[in-house]
């Protein structure tokens, strides 16, 4: 297979956004989880001399909004959405590439190689060729095509890949900004300020001792060997 050398930066650079948006979703995640367990417990703190204040941070932490959009410190970005083509000759070369890395990557030809790093990344990559092609999603199929060394339709590249790299590096730099990525990096002995300020932003009144009862009281929670934060947080979102 033969690639130009735009071709070849432009799949290097998805290799490494394909890559990093899972360690950025997995970080986002975490602290995503983390950070609601404390605005649940501080909840309890909200100052009751402004008036309808409580109801107000339960609309924007446990109402009808997206949970990532709640835990946004900077405005939404929306990502440009990649046009998707939908006709024959599209459908017919993505069917052809895709059946070639499932017979590639099909699990019971991969069982065998003896090295777990090895059919780990395999399971991965038919895993996503299968739900990606069902979502018309073709550029990751360009891109596993090009990992195995298979032969793939090099004039696909800047329809899919280029425009998908744009898409990948909005989304992973949106969830950098975000308050629930940078909790996750948040030492213990600074998340009582990060904690104020963030929730001061936000306009809500309470006494700076509030936060650090707060941090005290789910620092408790989570040193319970056993313990189960969620159910801390249900039972107090039923209050």
């Amino acid at each position: 297979m033969s690639l130009d050398a735009e071709s070849k930066i432009s799949l290097l650079q998805y290799k490494l956004y394909y890559e990093e948006i899972d360690v950025v979703n997995n970080d986002f995640q975490k602290g995503q989880a983390d950070l609601l367990i404390y605005v649940t417990s501080f909840r309890e703190n909200l100052s009751k001399e402004v008036e309808g204040q409580r109801k107000d941070f339960n609309q924007h932490f446990f109402g009808d909004r997206d949970i990532e959009e709640k835990l946004n410190s900077q405005p939404a970005q929306i990502s440009e959405k990649i046009e998707e083509k939908t006709n024959s000759e599209v459908k017919k070369w993505a069917k052809n590439l895709y059946r070639k890395i499932a017979v590639a990557t099909h699990p019971d030809k991969t069982m065998h190689l003896g090295v777990p790093s090895l059919i780990k990344k395999f399971n991965k990559y038919y895993n996503a060729a299968i739900s990606d092609y069902a979502a018309g999603q073709y550029d990751s199929l360009l891109f596993i095509g090009y990992e195995l060394g298979l032969e793939i339709p090099v004039e696909k590249i800047p329809d899919y890949i280029v425009p998908k790299n744009k898409s990948l590096s909005q989304e992973i730099e949106k969830k950098k900004k975000s308050i629930a990525y940078q909790w996750q990096k948040v030492p213990e002995k600074d998340k009582n300020e990060v904690l104020e300020k963030y929730l001061t932003s936000l306009g809500y009144v309470f006494n700076k001792k509030d936060i650090e009862e707060t941090i005290k009281r789910v620092r408790k929670i989570k040193r319970k060997v056993g313990s189960r934060p969620v159910n801390h947080i249900k039972n107090r979102i039923k209050s």
